[in-house]
Order: C-alpha cells, then structure tokens, then sequence
C-alpha cells in the first residue's frame, strides 16, 4: 500500500509540474503578446505624430507665402505662424499619449480653420492694395495727360505771345546820318569832314505797326568811333542776357502812325573835333533788340 501511495504522490508531482510549464507558457506567450502590442502602438502613435506635424508644417509653409505678398496684417499672420511652430515643439517632446494626439489633432483642425479665415482676409486685403494700385496709377495717367495737355497749351500760349512780341516790334524806315555843320539862327548844314561836323545827326523813321501797342515808346542809339567809342553819354543798360552801351536814348508818342525822329550828337567838347573815319551808328529797342544799322564817313 505504501508503493501505491508513492506512485500516486508521483503522478501528481508530475501533473503540477506539467500544469507550472503550462502556466508560465502562457504567461510568456502574454507578456511576447502584450510586448508586440505596446511596439505596435508606440509606432502608430509615431507615424500619427508625425503626420500631425507634417501637416502643421504645411501651414506654416501657407503662412511663409502669405507673409511674403501681404500687406496690412502680416503681423497677424506671423503670429498664427508662431504658434503653429509653438505646436510643433510640443509635439516633437510628447509621450505615446492616445488621448493627447487626439487633442492635437484636434488643434490642427483648428489652426487649418484659422488658416484659412486669415489667408481669405489675406487674399481680400491684396485684391483691395491691387484695385488701389490701380486706381492710384489710373489717377496718376490721367494727371500726366492733362499735365501734358497744360504744359502743350502753356507752350503755345508762350509761343503765340512770343510770335505777337516779335510781331509788334517797331522797325525803322529812312536811316540816315551824317554830320552837320551848326549855322546861325538853329540851321544845320550837312558835311562829310571831320573838322567842319559840329553834331552828328541821327534821323530815322518809325514804321506803322499795326499789332504794336500804342503809348510812350523810347530808343536806345549807340554811336561808334572808328576807334570804337561809345561816343555821347557812354551808359549800360542791361535787359535778361543782353547788355547794350548807348549814346542816347530817343522817346517819342506811337499812335500806330509813322513817327519821325532825330537826335544830334555833340562833339566831346569844343575844343575837339570828330575824328575822321568810318562810324558805326545803331538802335535799339527797350528789349534791346537791333532794329537798325547803318554806317556814315567823317573825312
């Protein structure tokens, strides 16, 4: 009976041990199991991460060419730009946290809706700069064009007044000098030598100009020495870019008919002569424009 106790104590020995391999399989087969499950989900909880950033990554890429043509909020966008990078950051330095990825995917969602009413703002804002632009350079062309048209009319009206300036130029008629010999009672007699002249006299007519206006008109005559004096009063006068010595000035009344005028022109002093030689006499207008010329000899 005692080796049936054996045998039997044996047997169950054997099947506990059985049963203890049996358990500590299984127990291995679940921890493998688990330890798979766990690597699985850590990778689906990376690959999901990075998607996650990926996509945050095309926003902020949208921001980048947003912020390049915007103009008036581009402060606004950098900022939602920040924050996406903000976003990112965390991201990168989360644990495998199933919960915590929804709530960023979650947030993604959000900036995308963000995103999209910032850059509809953008795209409104650019369109407005560009129908401005437009406005501002159509504006621009039509104040060139009746610039132009003033500056066309201002120049025709310079060269009508010029051409009715140079049209109402009084022009002489009749030119002529010579010296003269003083006789008594106030009577001029006219010679060609230098010794008998007491006065050279200048006489010319002033022609009918019918444009010209009418009024107290005066002359400046300049009268050269054949050594090239300035004879008589030996003045400047002095119009824009036009200096003029004269001998004397001529003033008489135009009423738009022909007007006679004579000057004389006395020796230095008494005791001199004129000298002998050619003589250059000429007349000048208050512009001091030459309107006459002429020539005479003192023998």
């Amino acid at each position: 009976m005692s080796e049936k106790l054996n045998q039997t104590s044996k047997k169950g020995g054997g099947l506990l041990s059985v049963l203890l391999l049996l358990v500590l399989a299984g127990l291995g087969f679940f921890t493998f199991t688990l330890y798979q499950k766990n690597q699985k989900n850590e990778s689906q909880f990376a690959e999901q991460k990075n998607q996650i950033i990926d996509e945050l990554n095309l926003l902020k890429k949208d921001y980048d060419e947003a912020i390049e043509t915007s103009g008036r909020n581009a402060e606004e966008l950098e900022q939602a730009k920040q924050r996406i990078s903000a976003y990112i950051d965390s991201l990168k330095s989360a644990k495998a946290d199933v919960a915590a990825l929804w709530k960023y995917r979650q947030q993604v969602q959000v900036l995308k809706d963000e995103r999209t009413k910032l850059l509809a703002i953008n795209d409104s804002l650019r369109r407005s700069n560009v129908l401005i632009t437009q406005e501002r350079d159509s504006t621009a062309n039509v104040l060139n064009v009746r610039t132009s048209m003033l500056d066309s009319v201002s120049q025709r009206n310079t060269e009508m007044s010029k051409t009715i300036e140079e049209g109402s130029v009084l022009v002489l008629r009749k030119f002529e000098v010579e010296g003269v010999k003083e006789r008594s009672g106030g009577r001029y007699v006219s010679t060609e030598r230098s010794r008998a002249s007491d006065k050279i006299r200048i006489c010319y007519t002033v022609a009918v100009n019918r444009i010209a206006p009418e009024g107290d008109r005066f002359f400046y005559v300049q009268v050269l020495s054949p050594s090239g004096v300035t004879l008589g009063k030996n003045e400047t006068v002095s119009v824009g870019d036009k200096t003029v010595n004269y001998t004397t000035t001529s003033r008489f009344v135009y009423e738009k008919k022909p007007v006679d005028v004579c000057e004389y022109i006395s020796k230095p002093n008494k005791d001199t002569r004129f000298e002998g030689g050619l003589y250059t006499v000429k007349v000048f207008d208050e512009q001091l424009r030459e309107i006459g010329t002429t020539e005479f000899q003192l023998k």
